[in-house]
């Protein structure tokens, strides 16, 4: 009769398993969910300076619309444009639901007028904001 040799079952402990623990996954799945939130926060810092720029190119354009008519009309017309700024370019013109509104003035020191153009807007956050240009003309 032969005798067979019989080997000791194997313990299995976890240094001998393979795969990760519920610990490791959780860390894991904590370090990648601060990693998103601080990608939504940057990205949404973002949007909200892409909102301002859009705004203060708008603002900047309107502004420079009514300036470049007032040089148009050069220095004897301005006092006229200025105070029916309202026909000449849109008092209130609306851009990508923001509604901008412009006001002009003029200041004269000896033969030089001083035009100056002021847009004004609001924000989702309800903040104010506004954009001044001016232009001198020379008689």
């Amino acid at each position: 009769m032969k005798l067979q040799k019989i080997e000791p079952r194997r313990i299995f402990t976890p240094q001998s398993q393979c795969g990760f623990t519920l610990i490791e996954l959780l860390i894991a799945m904590l370090i990648l969910t601060i990693g998103m939130l601080g990608t939504t926060a940057l990205t949404t810092g973002i949007i909200r300076g892409n909102f301002y720029s859009k705004n203060i190119t708008s603002a900047t354009a309107i502004a420079q619309t009514t300036l470049e008519g007032a040089q148009r009309v050069g220095y004897a017309g301005v006092d006229a444009f200025v105070a029916d700024t309202v026909t000449s370019v849109p008092a209130n013109p609306s851009m990508g639901g923001v509604t901008f509104t412009q006001s002009a003035s003029v200041t004269t020191a000896s033969n030089l007028k001083t035009v100056s153009v002021t847009v004004n807007w609001s924000e989702m956050n309800n903040a104010s904001r506004s954009v001044n240009l001016q232009t001198i003309l020379a008689q």
